[in-house]
């Protein structure tokens, strides 16, 4: 069951330090039908791309330089998997796993997990200043993704592999270690943060496209470890997401600083709806339908 209390956030001292002690409440987890699985839109997505190496590998401009930003190449080699998918067009693979072997070959490989850079200093909104490289629990998730669904098509063990090892990286506690993606809050709830920042912020989006990288991952293995660690975070979202709602208004983007941010207003309305179909939990049907009816989603 959900344990319930007081909104006592991370920045607090952790009392539950192991993963097996998280609260967790045991949902019935649904396949989706392809065209309803995260990330896949109503049209197959072109091949062209703004910015790109002399490998043909997308490339994410930032101040005027181009890097391989985790969470845009990964988000483009998902695209291309589903296009590969509807239309059997093999120069759509070939783009995903040039995607692919591009993230591993930047990867820090260390301890059998793939933790995959930022190769940019950042500042977060909240002025927390990230320095090259730095690491976000949302580019590790939707990797994990990206992964497990050029498995799905290939069947080749490499991205099996690789996917475990991304996975591995969500197991890397704030508590435990140095370089870390996830936390127990004082409460026992279990959180991938998008940013790692020492006083976590809780970025709603990146912790729920996270969370349907462990999706992914457990509808490939079906390992109990993983399905434990996704309602983990399936429950951490139900006992949270009130919170995040700000009444009459838009819906707030972090916990911490509470920005609202109209486009991601409507990410968080379409996530719900999504996690209300893996769950079949009504729950997250009435906060979307609420955050709807506070502000609709911008078309």
């Amino acid at each position: 069951m959900i344990i319930s209390g007081c909104n006592l956030l991370s920045e607090k001292s952790e009392k539950v330090k192991d993963l097996s002690e998280v609260n967790l409440k045991a949902y019935s987890i649904q396949e989706l039908p392809y065209h309803e699985m995260p990330y896949i839109r109503e049209y197959v997505r072109s091949m062209t791309m703004d910015a790109f190496d002399q490998d043909s590998v997308p490339m994410y401009v930032y101040d005027g330089t181009p890097y391989y930003h985790p969470v845009y190449i990964s988000a483009l080699g998902i695209s291309f998997v589903d296009g590969y998918v509807r239309t059997g067009d093999p120069d759509y693979l070939k783009l995903s796993k040039r995607i692919a072997n591009r993230l591993v070959e930047n990867a820090n490989q260390a301890n059998d997990k793939f933790l995959f850079p930022y190769n940019f200093d950042y500042t977060y909104s909240s002025g927390d200043f990230l320095k090259s490289p730095w690491y976000s629990g949302m580019a590790q998730g939707r990797i994990l993704t990206f992964f497990t669904r050029l498995y799905n098509v290939t069947g080749d063990p490499k991205y099996s592999e690789w996917a475990s090892k991304t996975f591995e990286s969500l197991k890397l506690l704030k508590s435990q270690e140095e370089q870390w993606i996830s936390l127990i809050d004082v409460e026992g709830y279990f959180w991938i943060e998008e940013y790692i920042i020492e006083k976590p912020v809780h970025v709603l989006n990146g912790f729920i496209f996270a969370t349907f990288g462990l999706y992914d991952y457990y509808l490939m293995t079906q390992d109990e470890e993983v399905l434990k660690l996704l309602q983990a975070s399936i429950t951490t979202i139900e006992r949270y997401i009130s919170d995040y709602r700000n009444p009459g208004g838009i819906s707030f983007y972090d916990l911490n600083n509470k920005p609202t941010k109209e486009f991601y207003h409507g990410v968080h309305i379409s996530q719900l709806n999504t996690l209300h179909k893996i769950t079949g939990e009504q729950y997250f049907k009435t906060m979307a339908d609420s955050l709807e009816n506070d502000y609709p989603a911008p078309d």
